[in-house]
């Protein structure tokens, strides 16, 4: 992954930009150039290691970023990694248009992550609800009781519910009940969800770069934001099995774009 995203750097930058890789040990000596993070815990060695350097970090999401940003404006940014949940909704509103209501789990500590997509969805002609999962023991009775109140379950990149200790029990739940997981990102489409929009890592470098280009004529860096363009995952032998008849890939992408654009969103809202 580290060495993919560095030659995407390499073809993306400023030919005049040179990329060195260094060891955290380094850090400490960077004064004018911008450090490229991959990852939260990379960057956390970073800012640890100098917390006067300028980094752009990739791969982390919105949530862990946002605050560094604020609080270290110029200094810290970023592509954030997590897709916003407006566009994951609408990802399931072009699969199932006649959709309108959308579960949701969420822990007591993650309920308000998803305020912003609660109020968002009325413009798009559907509403959500979230189902509190109070300990593990509640999981699968939580999302049952989901499951029967949505058209469809959104899954948010909230690690307390959706992780690989439980995400096989969450599909195949949902899949008995006749009913569509969409998200959290495009790995779980690999493991049995039917769809998730993902930003391509090409789209991710080149937002960095220019990023990185701007430190280096105006000293400052941008504020982190979401890459502009998305692709969507799909898996195919869900939809088959659930009798979801599937757009293809570019179509899906195209019909949420139209429907961010004709209510004036850009996906970092």
């Amino acid at each position: 992954m580290d060495q993919h995203i560095k030659n995407l750097l390499v073809e993306h930058l400023d030919e005049q930009i040179s990329l060195e890789a260094i060891g955290v040990d380094q850090v400490a000596a960077v004064t004018d150039s911008v450090v490229i993070t991959i990852g939260s815990s990379a960057f956390s060695r970073v800012r640890q290691a100098n917390p006067d350097a300028p980094i752009v970090s990739l791969l982390t999401e919105r949530d862990f970023l946002d605050d560094y940003a604020i609080r270290a404006p110029g200094q810290i940014s970023g592509v954030f990694y997590d897709v916003p949940l407006i566009r994951q909704a609408l990802t399931g509103k072009a699969i199932l248009p006649q959709a309108t209501d959308i579960a949701l789990l969420a822990t007591p500590e993650s309920v308000e992550l998803y305020q912003p997509l609660i109020d968002q969805l009325p413009a798009y002609g559907m509403s959500a609800r979230v189902f509190l999962v109070d300990d593990r023991d509640s999981l699968i009775p939580t999302l049952v009781r989901a499951l029967g109140y949505g058209d469809f379950l959104l899954a948010a990149p909230d690690s307390a519910i959706y992780n690989p200790r439980t995400i096989k029990h969450i599909l195949l739940t949902a899949y008995r009940r006749n009913k569509i997981v969409i998200g959290p990102t495009q790995a779980y489409v690999q493991a049995g969800s039917l769809a998730s929009s993902y930003a391509p890592f090409s789209e991710i470098v080149q937002l960095a770069s220019e990023f990185v280009e701007t430190y280096q004529k105006t000293g400052k860096l941008p504020l982190p934001s979401y890459p502009r363009q998305y692709k969507v995952a799909i898996n195919k032998q869900v939809g088959r099995s659930l009798n979801i008849p599937l757009p293809d890939r570019e179509e899906i992408a195209r019909t949420v774009n139209q429907y961010l654009d004709t209510n004036g969103e850009t996906s970092d809202e």
